[in-house]
């Protein structure tokens, strides 16, 4: 049901990292990728998505989504926001969705 509102997040983190969807998606631990999908869960937990969704969405995209991974990544980056408040500026220009 918000297939739309996640590939626009994709399509924003995207536009922003300069990065590849394959990329963005594939089982790596490079920093600026995991990095990049950590505010892609961000973006979805605040537009109010189930951790289990957001799971299914980037299985369908070939991305291997352990249960603990959501939850885990979401904690680094509260750490990381808390440290950086150039995050929070970042977050709130690609939760942006076009209609």
């Amino acid at each position: 049901m918000k297939q739309y509102i996640f590939d626009q997040f994709v399509e924003n983190i995207i536009k922003h990292t300069g990065c590849s969807r394959e990329q963005l998606f594939e089982n790596s631990r490079k920093s600026d990728m995991s990095d990049a999908r950590r505010v892609l869960y961000k973006l979805c937990k605040d537009r109010g998505f189930a951790n289990n969704v957001t799971a299914s969405y980037m299985t369908d995209n070939g991305y291997i989504c352990y249960p603990n991974t959501i939850p885990q990544a979401l904690t680094s980056l509260e750490k990381i926001m808390a440290n950086d408040p150039d995050y929070q500026v970042i977050i709130n220009k690609l939760s942006n969705v076009d209609a």
